[in-house]
């Protein structure tokens, strides 16, 4: 009885000095793990910063298949949120913080466990992107503290998730780079100067910032209400109109633009409610065509023009448009054609 009496003594010895010793674990803690991924940082960012995306590589169901997720209304950027429940308990995570291609920064609540904070950075890297994924807090809850003396430590508890997120993830988005990659492509065509005839052109005005964001929303929204006009007036594409955009103005130094998004025609129709009318006259142009989705070789299509100018002493007009000259839902994106039209004054 001595000996079972002295057993019981070492157990609770034990136990005790182990509820003493996982007190002295640290309050603050930060564990992370970094990984180049061979994806472009905009692949990966898109990737990471929508929850929906994270079942696909998070290393959450490998050790737990029964876990099951609920979404927010909203799952991407700043404001996004989901929770989950699992054989190990329910949680939730907030993102509170993205910055484009940059850093996320999110807010996960682990029932029972308090509240901490998990964070993501990314640096383009020789091609690829270096991915730091962590989290750290400044008040753990004494019962996470026996976990991590249980497991040898936070880092050690924790550690090895993060390294098979990264690697899943690494798998994902290298899928998803070669996709983005023919998504990105385009090509140019020839330059060439030609006289072009009168054009008609109905369509909406806008002024906005030299913005990539601001300014395709805008083709976003007015495109297809300019296209649904025409096709209920009962006009073709392509054989009675030509979708496009004429810009007026590009002041770099006020960062401003205006532009009309519609439709150039070539049967009568008046203006719908919202349109304005635009005539342009015959005269010669400079023009190329570009070849991939819209906004991806714009830039190098109006430079190479601009090039063109220069070297043969060609002044422009100051007015620039372009014709959207096939469906892209029709065609591959490498297949969408756009034609840029630079008028000349006359000499």
């Amino acid at each position: 009885m001595k000996i079972l009496k002295y057993l019981l003594l070492l157990i609770v010895v034990v136990v005790v000095g182990f509820l003493i010793y996982a007190a002295t674990q640290p309050s603050e803690y930060e564990v992370s793990r970094t990984r180049t991924l061979e994806a472009p940082v905009e692949v990966v960012y898109n990737n990471v910063s929508d929850y929906k995306n994270w079942e696909a590589w998070g290393p959450w169901l490998e050790q737990d298949p029964s876990m099951t997720f609920s979404y927010g209304d909203q799952t991407k950027g700043t404001g996004a949120s989901y929770s989950w429940s699992g054989k190990d308990g329910n949680g939730s995570m907030k993102m509170v913080e993205a910055k484009e291609n940059a850093a996320i920064k999110n807010e996960m609540t682990f029932e029972g466990f308090g509240s901490s904070e998990g964070f993501w950075k990314f640096e383009p890297k020789d091609g690829g992107t270096e991915v730091t994924w962590g989290i750290k807090s400044e008040n753990t809850p004494y019962i996470f503290k026996i976990f991590s003396a249980i497991s040898g430590g936070y880092d050690a508890m924790m550690g090895p998730m993060f390294e098979r997120g990264l690697e899943k993830l690494d798998s994902v988005t290298q899928i998803q780079a070669k996709e983005y990659a023919a998504m990105k492509a385009f090509k140019l065509g020839d330059i060439s100067k030609k006289t072009q005839d009168a054009q008609k052109f109905i369509g909406i005005a806008h002024k906005t910032k030299i913005d990539h964001a601001e300014m395709t929303k805008a083709f976003e929204e007015s495109l297809p209400k300019a296209g649904k006009y025409v096709a209920e007036a009962g006009l073709n594409y392509g054989d009675d109109y030509m979708p496009g955009a004429i810009f007026t103005s590009w002041n770099e130094e006020t960062g401003e633009s205006e532009f009309m998004i519609g439709v150039f025609l070539y049967k009568d129709l008046v203006p719908g409610k919202g349109m304005q009318k635009m005539d342009m006259p015959a005269g010669e142009v400079v023009t190329i065509s570009k070849y991939g989705n819209y906004g991806n070789g714009d830039q190098e299509a109006h430079m190479a023009i601009e090039k063109y100018l220069k070297e043969n002493n060609l002044v422009p007009t100051g007015v620039v448009y372009e014709m959207y000259v096939n469906d892209p839902a029709s065609v591959k994106p490498i297949e969408i054609q756009t034609d840029v039209y630079y008028p000349l004054k006359a000499q």
